[in-house]
């Protein structure tokens, strides 16, 4: 893999993970605020929107598992 190359992967992966942090960031307030206002109805959305979170998060994984494995592909 050229510099070139190396470097366009390194710095989409860096989007990525910036990407990924956005609904974990979400995931973690939603949890949060869910334990503060302690009531059962609060819990259930706090918990409803952590599996939205989580779907954005694993959408973002598999974009970058996908990327990983097409540069394998190109080195190998």
């Amino acid at each position: 893999m050229s510099l070139p190359e190396r470097d366009d992967v390194l710095n989409q992966l860096h989007a990525d993970l910036h990407e990924l942090c956005q609904p974990l960031t979400a995931l973690q307030c939603r949890l949060e605020i869910g334990r503060m206002m302690g009531n059962e109805e609060a819990l259930l959305e706090a918990v409803d929107g952590g599996l939205e979170e989580t779907l954005r998060m694993f959408a973002v994984i598999d974009r970058m598992r996908q990327r990983l494995i097409c540069e394998d592909a190109v080195v190998k």
